[in-house]
């Protein structure tokens, strides 16, 4: 009976020691740095040594999750420097269930103007309760107080981008430092106020200011960037660049929260909102940098800008040119066989010869001398691009028109051009399009009023023919600046467009038809 009783509690002690023994082993097997994740930022954002001015409220971010499979409770003790004043809770406790759960709180605290400059040290501890043990965890990190003279030196801002992209970069569409804004047309204005009709938008981006903001101390900094534009007489804030948006003030949306690395610069893009209300002119902008919890400036810089409306000139000139092309064509088709029937089959080769000749010596040349000419001379590659777009091809014209002095023979020429530069290069677009066929119209018009061709022609008149087609190259010249500017969004500054009418479409072209004529007499002697 002894050895039974003996026998049945070694059993009972066996069975204990193995439900025991699993928990014993998690037990010793937990490791808090492997089965949790403690973080602690001050200033919430700055992992490492951050920076605070005197006088600024910041906040400390703790984060804290488990990898545990189990309960785990926590007691987390935030410990400021003495001086420091909390506005918060330092002490939180909680408890996660599960694996993967988190808990996060950011705690406010203040920095007394009054507190001495330099580091100080502050600790975060976590006391992790697993199965009744208790695992304490700790975080350090430290902070610079600096007084405002001392964080005013070490930032700043580098480089101001008006207008960018939405990556903070130059918007090459449009001229530096200038915003345009988005308003309806004169006539339309002018139409909605007769009728009394009115159109209702909401608010645009119009465009995108970059900034660059540089960290030249020791410290990771986290700031705020902000702007405001400013009448530059009154030095007031223009509402009308920054409207309220969807019930908010714009100041809600235009700001960029950085942290940046000691020695390090940022690029950023701030959205600039225009109400319809703003109006053209001079104006100042101001972009602003505060450290992150207070509304000290530590950087600032200003920049005059220029508001400037839509060009609806361009706008106009270039739906004209496409109504004008299409019609041209149109008429063509509907009066072609008419058209036709005023050529003999001579000149109807003799146009065909010209215009492949003129695709061989200028065209084909060009599809490889044009960028290399850009890149060689720039925005003066149309003093080199000029002596075969314009001398050579209206010596060209100004022979044909010599040899064939009837109207539409400019406009068949053109023609064959367009469509072989369209099958061989593949340059069948839009600008080529409207700028070929208004210079063919323009200069069908001019050349017959002029007295060049029709019943009586004079086409061996040099200064006639000469300032006839320099006219109406500046004419198609300045079309075509308008057509790209429009259709491609692009940017020409006014000297470089008056550059390329006066050099390249007056020029150029009255030397080109000077010549031509002579060419043209030659060409007549050989044919006779």
């Amino acid at each position: 009976m002894k050895n039974t009783a003996i026998l049945l509690l070694k059993a009972f002690l066996l069975v204990l020691v193995f439900i025991l023994q699993p928990t014993a082993q998690a037990q010793e097997d937990f490791e808090p740095e492997e089965m949790t994740a403690f973080m602690l930022q001050v200033p919430h954002g700055v992992e490492g040594n951050g920076l605070a001015v005197r006088g600024g409220n910041l906040s400390a971010y703790l984060f804290f999750e488990s990898y545990y499979e189990g309960n785990m409770d926590v007691i987390l003790e935030l410990c400021l420097p003495e001086g420091f004043v909390v506005r918060d809770t330092p002490v939180h406790s909680f408890s996660l269930q599960t694996e993967y759960e988190d808990w996060y709180r950011l705690i406010d605290f203040y920095i007394p103007q009054d507190l001495p400059s330099g580091i100080y040290n502050i600790t975060a501890t976590a006391v992790v309760d697993v199965d009744g043990n208790q695992h304490t965890i700790m975080r350090r990190t430290r902070i610079r107080v600096a007084s405002k003279e001392e964080i005013a030196d070490e930032i700043s801002i580098s480089g101001l981008i008006i207008p960018s992209d939405e990556d903070g970069y130059g918007d090459p569409s449009h001229p530096s430092n200038t915003l345009v804004i988005r308003e309806t047309s004169p006539v339309l204005r002018k139409l909605l106020k007769v009728t009394d009709l009115q159109i209702g938008r909401e608010e645009l981006t119009s465009t995108f200011i970059g900034v660059e903001v540089a960290n030249n101390g020791v410290s990771t900094v986290p700031v705020i960037v902000t702007y405001e534009i400013l009448d530059i007489k009154t030095g007031e804030p223009v509402r009308a660049f920054k409207p309220a948006i969807m019930g908010m003030d714009a100041d809600t949306f235009c700001y960029a929260a950085l942290t940046l690395s000691p020695g390090s610069s940022s690029l950023v893009s701030l959205p600039l909102y225009i109400s319809e209300n703003a109006m053209g002119g001079n104006y100042l902008l101001r972009v602003k940098v505060k450290p992150t919890g207070s509304d000290w400036i530590a950087a600032t810089q200003s920049q005059k800008i220029t508001a400037t409306s839509r060009k609806w000139g361009p706008i106009l000139i270039t739906f004209i040119s496409a109504l004008l092309g299409v019609t041209a064509v149109s008429l063509f088709f509907i009066k072609s066989k008419e058209i036709m029937d005023r050529f003999k089959t001579r000149n109807l080769v003799l146009i065909s010869l010209f215009g492949t000749v003129s695709f061989a010596a200028i065209n084909l040349p060009m599809t490889i001398l044009w960028e290399m000419s850009h890149a060689i001379f720039g925005p003066f590659s149309f003093l080199f691009t000029g002596l075969f777009y314009e001398i050579l091809l209206y010596m060209l014209i100004a022979s044909l028109v010599v040899l064939i002095p009837k109207p539409g023979v400019v406009s068949l020429f053109m023609m064959v051009r367009f469509l072989l530069g369209g099958f061989i290069t593949g340059s069948f677009t839009p600008i080529t399009f409207i700028t070929l066929s208004v210079s063919a119209v323009i200069l069908e018009v001019m050349m017959y009023a002029a007295g060049i061709t029709g019943k009586n022609p004079d086409p061996e008149n040099r200064l006639r023919v000469g300032i006839v087609c320099g006219i109406a190259d500046m004419v198609s010249g300045y079309t075509s600046f308008s057509v790209w500017m429009v259709l491609y969004r692009l940017f020409y500054s006014n000297w470089y467009i008056t550059a390329n009418i006066l050099i390249d479409g007056f020029l150029y072209t009255f030397i080109g038809a000077w010549f031509g004529i002579s060419l043209g007499n030659r060409l007549k002697k050989v044919a006779e």
